[in-house]
């Protein structure tokens, strides 16, 4: 993207695994470096994770920082998502920032047959994949009003924007 794009972000979201529904309320910006799909690939996470109220949005990129986070009662990093694809390297180095690490990534099954093979031992790191034809879909859809109907549900994710409906099966890879 060759410009920051700034979203007011209204999500209505009922996690009913978690038997949890809340509405968030907050303004994102689409920094110049990122992409579309991290950028989304991020909200969802948001979603995944906003059941608790000490979740955190990464609003400016910080090198190693994740993009979305949850804070223990002593301010430390407890769980710690990365939106995207990362070496084994970069997910080493964030297991010391963090208690748990989760990866969001869209449709990456030649990245993790390459990678699944060193996680064996590492039992800290939970991966988690999405259609990448939903990502799509939601990235081209995105406005400067940002209002989504979020329903996560038995391992399948829908999204509403108020004119269409998208949907995909949450993978665990790993």
């Amino acid at each position: 993207m060759a410009d920051l794009f700034v979203f007011k972000v209204r999500m209505n979201i009922a996690d009913l695994f978690h038997h949890a529904h809340h509405q968030e309320v907050f303004t994102a910006a689409l920094q110049k470096a990122e992409t579309l799909e991290h950028f989304v690939l991020k909200l969802i996470g948001f979603c995944g994770l906003s059941y608790l109220d000490n979740v955190h949005w990464l609003g400016v990129r910080e090198k190693n920082q994740p993009d979305v986070w949850l804070e223990n009662s002593q301010g430390q990093v407890d769980v710690a998502l990365y939106a995207g694809e990362h070496s084994l390297g970069e997910l080493q180095k964030y297991r010391k920032q963090a208690n748990k690490v989760v990866c969001l990534v869209a449709n990456a099954d030649i990245w993790y047959q390459e990678l699944s093979p060193h996680l064996i031992a590492m039992q800290d790191i939970s991966i988690f994949a999405l259609s990448a034809d939903f990502v799509s879909q939601l990235s081209g859809a995105l406005s400067r009003s940002l209002h989504w109907d979020v329903i996560i549900d038995n391992g399948v994710i829908s999204v509403s924007d108020k004119v269409d409906y998208y949907q995909s099966e949450i993978i665990k890879l790993h």
